[in-house]
């Protein structure tokens, strides 16, 4: 009988590329369903109270389906973690390559990684619960994301010939301290950080950037 697959160099059958491109997809399906459907309820309900059944509910698979992704639920909220992060750091890169002046692409930038969380966190006490998690793996996740994101902030900076040591936290500090002083609803938010913003980029800029 011919076989199926094609034959490789040495003779032995191989899949054909169709069909490991249905599995590769079929699989990315399944992550992406599983992912959405963690996220979903750990939004929700708290890490803590959901539980792979619920998770294989959500997302309508077999339970032993997701053992078959993450060993788990750690691994899994830190695949929701990961997730979360790639998605805030690529709105965050688009946000700083707009044709926008320096200043109001920091705001929307500081805005999208601090205020917005913040206020989604004053929604609901379970959003912290997923984004400040000190368990290993997603702690892991986060002090990179952190680190990527304020390495966003820098270079935004350089390339706007401001090179002055600390200047980075200078915009940090002002983003958080934005959220202490006042009401946190975006517009207000975004009026007291457009005024930091504002602030800090002409004072740089007056008085020149010593380079780290």
């Amino acid at each position: 009988m011919t076989s199926a697959f094609p034959k490789s160099s040495s003779g032995r059958a191989k899949p054909s590329p169709a069909i490991s491109e249905t599995q590769e997809s079929d699989t990315n399906d399944k992550r992406a369903r599983i992912l959405g459907a963690a996220q979903h309820l750990f939004l929700r309900y708290g890490v803590k109270r959901t539980s792979i059944d619920d998770v294989a509910r959500e997302a309508e698979i077999a339970k032993g389906t997701i053992y078959l992704y993450y060993e788990s639920k750690n691994e899994l909220f830190a695949a929701v973690a990961e997730r979360l992060c790639s998605d805030i750091l690529a709105r965050a890169r688009q946000t700083l390559v707009t044709k926008k002046g320096l200043s109001e692409r920091l705001v929307d930038f500081l805005d999208g990684y601090i205020g917005r969380l913040h206020r989604l966190i004053a929604q609901s006490p379970h959003v912290a619960e997923l984004t400040e998690s000190k368990e290993a793996l997603a702690a892991t996740i986060y002090a990179n994301f952190d680190f990527k994101m304020k390495g966003l902030i820098r270079t935004a900076l350089n390339e706007a010939g401001i090179t002055r040591k600390g200047a980075p936290d200078m915009f940090l500090a002002a983003a958080l301290g934005a959220l202490r002083t006042g009401d946190i609803a975006e517009k207000a938010y975004l009026t007291r950080l457009t005024a930091l913003a504002d602030t800090l980029v002409l004072g740089l800029r007056a008085n020149g950037s010593p380079k780290e």
